[in-house]
């Protein structure tokens, strides 16, 4: 294996591992969010948690679809280098 290939595929392993654990933190604030009607004043403190956790979950969305395309990504690229290396051995 060349060092590009090594090189890309390390930078496979640590974008595997960033999304592994941007999923991990998502299922963490998920096992926290809750379906809940909130009928009076008294519990309007925990319609604003819920709120502040689903905003979480959706930034953290956006993020775990940039990595996940960049994965994609670098994994065609990654592909396609070990093709061409493969056939300039040939």
């Amino acid at each position: 294996m060349s060092g590009t290939l090594m090189r890309l595929l390390v930078v496979e392993i640590v974008l595997t591992g960033a999304a592994a654990a941007l999923f991990l933190w998502r299922s963490f604030l998920d096992m926290r969010e809750e379906d809940q009607l909130i009928l009076d004043e008294a519990e309007a403190h925990l319609a604003r948690e819920q709120a502040a956790i689903r905003g979480r979950v959706n930034m953290l969305s956006k993020y775990i679809r940039v990595v996940g395309t960049a994965w994609g990504v670098l994994a065609v690229v990654i592909f396609g280098v070990w093709i061409a290396e493969s056939l300039s051995l040939v």
